[in-house]
């Protein structure tokens, strides 16, 4: 396999490209991706899947990347649902102690 033909193999892969994304904002989520640093670590992850990929395909050639990508994808969306629904989770718990003490909406039976 030459070097073109990876190039062209790597280049519709959106699935890991997803996940990449994905990978750097639960980053920022926990503060190891500052928000003004995120190209770069999307530059840098993006230049580990292409190397991995050139690996993966020198030494198993057989190996479907079609179907890791596609695989990839999936996690991708299942994390910004679970990532939304944490996040969600957080919003109402914050907007829970600011209306605390309101009358009408912040009051409490308890």
């Amino acid at each position: 396999m030459d070097l073109n033909s990876l190039f062209l193999e790597y280049s519709p892969l959106a699935g890991i490209a997803a996940f990449i994304a994905v990978a750097i904002n639960v980053g920022k989520l926990f503060n190891v991706v500052k928000a003004g640093d995120a190209q770069t670590w999307s530059a840098g992850l993006n230049l580990l899947a292409l190397v991995g990929l050139f690996i993966l395909k020198v030494f198993t050639p057989d190996v479907d990347i079609t179907g890791i990508d596609a695989q990839s994808a999936q996690f991708a969306q299942v994390a910004q649902v679970v990532i939304a629904y944490v996040m969600q989770l957080g919003i109402s718990k914050l907007t829970h102690i600011s209306l605390r003490g309101v009358p009408i909406v912040g009051t409490s039976q308890s």
